[in-house]
């Protein structure tokens, strides 16, 4: 999926993104009447590509928490969020059938999906952690 994909569908789905001049840090979600996105306008390529995606499953599964919230709850939708992200990303189906095609190391898996290194070695833990790789 590409950013533009993300974009529209955030738009599709009611969400709101603003790229904005962020400080502390590179993207945000608020849940206000909707879900609003604010994403630093320094973010370009795949890495505002997987912030988006990241913002967007905080939005999809009501994930969002308050700054002082406890660790649990937050680090539960920072996870939720992530899990949402790899689905979209790096759709499990569209993996396996790369696996078929013999595209098994992860910089070819990278490429394949458009997502930096450190980002698909992420999905793949996380998919072999819930076994479906």
């Amino acid at each position: 999926m590409s950013t533009e994909e993300l974009l529209s569908f955030a738009e599709n789905h009611g969400r709101m993104i603003y790229y904005m001049n962020l400080k502390d840090v590179k993207a945000v979600t608020l849940d206000y009447d909707g879900s609003f996105i604010a994403l630093s306008k320094a973010l370009h390529g795949v890495e505002e590509k997987e912030i988006a995606a990241h913002e967007l499953g905080h939005c999809e599964y009501g994930g969002t928490y308050k700054r002082r919230s406890p660790f649990e709850i937050s680090a539960k939708a920072e996870r939720r969020a992530d899990k949402w992200a790899y689905h979209k990303l790096v759709p499990p189906g569209e993996l396996r059938e790369a696996f078929k095609m013999g595209v098994v190391e992860a910089w070819e898996l990278a490429e394949r999906f458009e997502v930096s290194d450190e980002y698909i070695h992420k999905a793949l833990m996380y998919y072999r952690e819930i076994g479906l790789i």
